[in-house]
Order: structure tokens, then C-alpha cells, then sequence
């Protein structure tokens, strides 16, 4: 069966075609848009010295050229990239789920009646958080295979008592993740081979050059969002864990080590379209720019990153590449240290203006953009398909709510996005509004339902999409 990866690979949350922008400095670099056409930065400092690094060597078109030649006596450790090798290997999984009633398992199927095929009963809450709390106590050794898979919902994945003997490994990460229905811990967003597999794969690009290194652990942060049990497998397409704002638990498949040269190939390809220009305003491109939902998935790549940057003891990762940025060392040699804390800032920098290109205006985004203090929103429109919102740098003076609702009303255009334009630009103009409470998600409330009101004969409830 050959696969495809869909979705544009390493653009994570990209559901359309973004514009074409000379100028981009994209403040969200590695969680939206990572072909860049002018520099970057991001949330993370670990990530921003990583795609500095991995820049420098953009010229280099061809994974051949990153590989290294096995020395006599040496043993093997190049990555298959003959993904054609794998055709009728792939094992599609699925979630089964145990009716209460009569017993028969079914195929999960995220839908709002699930209904058991063989009594015709409709089985309520799917327990997920069940087979999770059962999987974190079988592989620390407190309950059975059998206990865990007496679950009410079970994958159709294998080789969990092979996972339970190396689970302590430190290349299996255990960090806790914001996931719901139980899925709390990065590991269980995964089957046994998809984690045996990566682990093989951080085990390899460990033994690369150290100059190589860093583009091989950027592409397995690619792997692992299309190898894992949230990336969905649909008519032979593979579709990327974050390719929707909340991740579902429908069809997957179990990548092949072969399959990480797909990744890296596209990498690679991103990587050499960068081009050198100073850029001009700032472009972000994300699914979303909530920052939750940002903070969730960088954190999530943070963890996988630092594997391959990092040497492994069997017992806990050591200091090697970009270790100012993993680890604190106590003494000067580094012999003693103990790992940071994911650091996460969202300041965008020193610019007079930003844009902003959107799939849509979720509150979470709508919340960040007026929570930045030291621009204001000018102009929310639309272009080639996506939401573009204009932001000025600057705030100055006091102005009572009701004089802004005045101003709004008679401004007033008639199309929805028109008004919630103009009602945004009023509320962040001003260091202070009279009447309300400044914080932005008061300031959002009020736009909306200003809108609403407004907006003759429409009725509001849900942000624009």
C-alpha cells in the first residue's frame, strides 16, 4: 500500500495555500509556517537557535548530501529512504470499542450515536480514560496484558508487553500534555511500534555528524506528527496529528523507519526555499493563534526535539547539541545538571506593523490579538481565501464604551466582518475604555455582541470561520 503524507507536511496547521509574501518574518516559525521567505523567530529559544542553525546550510538540496558514508568496521546506520519498499506492510489500526450489553467489539466511529451492530443498543460515553489510566498502570508493572485489555475501548495495536520493557527509557517521553478523554501523557498518543519505531530513529541520528544532526531532528518532528494514533489515515492518505485544532481517534497507520525520508526530504525542500531578504512586516500562518493550543504543540515538539540533540545514558538524557537550551549545568564542565523548563513567550517583537493570515477567526485567536498592548487592530478583511488582520503599533488615550458603540453604529456597513472590524479597531485604539474591564477577553465579548446587535436581522453566536 503506498502512502502519502497530506496536509504540506511541515506546514502544521496549514489548511490552505498561504499568499505569497517576499518579506515574512513569522513569529510563530515552527508551529505554522516553516518555508520561510525572510528570517524567523519564535515562542521557543531552543527552536529559534535550532532553524538559525539549520539555515546556515540551506544551499543543500538533497538528503544524499546529509548522509554520511559507513567507515570500514562500522556498523550500518543510514535511514532507509525507499518508502516503495513498504508497499502491502502497512497495518491500518482502529479503536474497538466493547459493548456493555452484549459483549461484540465494533470499530470506533466519531460520530454522535454510536450504535452496537450486533444488538442494535447505543453505547454512551466511550471510556478512553479508562484505557489510558489502565496503560500508564500496566507499564509501570501494577496491572496484566489481560486487565488492559479488558478495557472498554482498545486499540488494535501490538507489542504493548515489548513497550513495557523499555519503557523507562528516557527517549520515550512521559511529559504531560494537555489531550483530552485521558490522553495526558505524550506516550499515549502513540502505539508501541510508532514509539519503537522514533526510538530507533533518535537512536540513528544520534551516530550522524554533528552538523547533519539538526535538520534529521527537525524532520522527526515531521515523522511523529504523522506517525502517532491521532494522524488519520483516509484512501491511502496520512493526514498530520495537529492538521485539525483538536486531534481525533479514528484510523491510523504505523509508519515504517523507511518512511522518515519523507519527511526529511520535504524538509530539506523547505529549507531551500528560504530566501535572504530583511523582512518588512510580519506574517503568521498558523491553524490558530491561541495560545494554548500553541503553547500544547510546541511543548509536544520540544520534548521530541531534545531527544535527538541530546545523548542518552539509558537512564536520562545528557547534555550534547544546544545543550544552554536544554539543560542548566551546575558546573563548568557540564558534569552535573539538571533539564529546564519549556520556555514559552509570545512577544512578537519591535515592529511598527504586523499582519496576521488566518484560517479562521477563533476566539483564541481574536483573544491573543487583543491582548497586545502595544498594537491595535486596523483593518480585519479577507485575502486569497484567508482572514487577514492588520495590526498598528500604538495605543493613546481614554474613551467612554458607549461613545465607541455610537461611532461603530454609524460607521455601520451591514456585512458582519465589516462591523467586527471597525468594533475591534475602536476597543484597541485606546490605552483605556470607560466603563468595562480592559482585560481582552472583555474587550472581545463586547466587539462580538456589539456585531451581533448591529447586523440587522442576524443572530451571532459563533466567531466568523
Amino acid at each position: 500500500m503506498g502512502l502519502d503524507f497530506y496536509d504540506n507536511s511541515f506546514q502544521f496547521w496549514r489548511r490552505k495555500s498561504s499568499p505569497r509574501l517576499s518579506n515574512v518574518l513569522d513569529p510563530f516559525a515552527l508551529s505554522s509556517e516553516l518555508h520561510l521567505n525572510g528570517d524567523f523567530t519564535d515562542p521557543n529559544p531552543l527552536f529559534r537557535a535550532l532553524l538559525r542553525e539549520i539555515y546556515k546550510n540551506k544551499g543543500i538540496k538533497g538528503r544524499k548530501e546529509w548522509g554520511r558514508e559507513k567507515g570500514e568496521g562500522e556498523e550500518d546506520l543510514s535511514i532507509g529512504c525507499n518508502s516503495g519498499t513498504n508497499e502491502g506492510r502497512i497495518k491500518v489500526n482502529f479503536w474497538k470499542v466493547k459493548c456493555p450489553y452484549c459483549g461484540e467489539e465494533f470499530p470506533y466511529k466519531r460520530k454522535k450515536v454510536l450504535r452496537c451492530p450486533k444488538c442494535n443498543n447505543v453505547v454512551g460515553n466511550v471510556g478512553f480514560k479508562t484505557w489510558n489510566s489502565n496503560l500508564e498502570k500496566f507499564l509501570y508493572g501494577e496491572i496484566s496484558t489481560n486487565e488492559l485489555f479488558d478495557s472498554p475501548v482498545t486499540p488494535t495495536a501490538e507489542n504493548y508487553e515489548k513497550l513495557r520493557d523499555v519503557f523507562l527509557d528516557p527517549d520515550i517521553p512521559k511529559a504531560k500534555v494537555d489531550f483530552k478523554n485521558g490522553f495526558d501523557s505524550i506516550y499515549k498518543l502513540f502505539s508501541p511500534n510508532q514509539l519503537l519505531v522514533i526510538k530507533d530513529i533518535i537512536e540513528q541520528i544520534r551516530e550522524r555528524e554533528k552538523g547533519e544532526i539538526p535538520v534529521y531532528a527537525l524532520a522527526l518532528l515531521d515523522f511523529v506528527t504523522y506517525n502517532s494514533m491521532f494522524s488519520r489515515f483516509k484512501k491511502g492518505k496520512v493526514f498530520p496529528l495537529f492538521s485539525q485544532k483538536t486531534p481525533v481517534t479514528e484510523e491510523w497507520v504505523e509508519l515504517s523507519q523507511s518512511h522518515f525520508c519523507m519527511s526529511l526530504e520535504k524538509v530539506l525542500g523547505r529549507i531551500g526555499e528560504k530566501r535572504d531578504e530583511s523582512p518588512g512586516v510580519i506574517a503568521s500562518h498558523p491553524f490558530t493563534l491561541d495560545m494554548d493550543a500553541l503553547y500544547n504543540i510546541e511543548f509536544f515538539f520540544y520534548e521530541w526535539v531534545k531527544r535527538p540533540l541530546s545523548n542518552s545514558n539509558g537512564y536520562t538524557l545528557t547534555p550534547r547539541l544546544f545543550k544552554d537550551y536544554i539543560f542548566s549545568c551546575i558546573d563548568e564542565g557540564c558534569e552535573s545538571f539538571y533539564e529546564k523548563e519549556f520556555e514559552f513567550s509570545s512577544h512578537i517583537g519591535g515592529f511598527d506593523r504586523a499582519i496576521f493570515y488566518l484560517d479562521r477567526l477563533d476566539p483564541g485567536s481574536l483573544v491573543y490579538l487583543v491582548s497586545l498592548r502595544d498594537f491595535h487592530i486596523s483593518v480585519i478583511g479577507v485575502e486569497e481565501g484567508l482572514f487577514k488582520v492588520e495590526l498598528v503599533k500604538g495605543r493613546k488615550g481614554v474613551k467612554p464604551l458607549w461613545e465607541i458603540y455610537t461611532k461603530v453604529k454609524k460607521g455601520n456597513r451591514g456585512t458582519y466582518l465589516d462591523v467586527l472590524s471597525m468594533a475591534l479597531r475602536e476597543l484597541t485604539s485606546y490605552e483605556k475604555v470607560l466603563g468595562v474591564s480592559n482585560d481582552a477577553t472583555t474587550l472581545l465579548g463586547y466587539a462580538l455582541k456589539m456585531s451581533s446587535e448591529l447586523v440587522s436581522g442576524e443572530k451571532h453566536t459563533k466567531v466568523v470561520s
